[in-house]
């Protein structure tokens, strides 16, 4: 989890993955969402917030959150599939075996 303060009229971009829940504990957001058409410059849906309030993201992508008051967004991201986690495993299982084989190289 990930606590973002944003001050009255500032704006952040961030990338967000598919699942993702903003919590807005403090304040008031807007959150401007890309269309899914080829011109994703567009922002096209907004999303009024008011405190209190939980989104959560369907899909993957960029996003701007404008806030119009001081606010506090916190940011849980969601669990990581098994595929996700195999692959984790599977680089670091690797990762540890050439850091073994470098070490027997190394004379010292």
């Amino acid at each position: 989890m990930h606590i973002t303060t944003l001050q009255s009229t500032q704006s952040l971009q961030v990338y967000v993955t598919a699942g993702t829940l903003l919590h807005l504990s403090v304040g008031q957001v807007v959150i401007w969402i890309p269309s899914l058409e080829v011109d994703a410059y567009a922002y096209t849906t907004q999303i009024y917030m008011p405190e209190g309030a939980v989104y959560a993201v369907e899909h993957s992508g960029w996003i701007q959150i404008s806030a119009r008051r001081r606010s506090e967004i916190l940011t849980q991201l969601p669990e990581p599939t098994m595929a996700v986690r195999f692959w984790c495993a599977l680089k670091n299982l690797a990762l540890r075996w050439w850091r073994r084989s470098w070490r027997r190289r190394v004379p010292g």
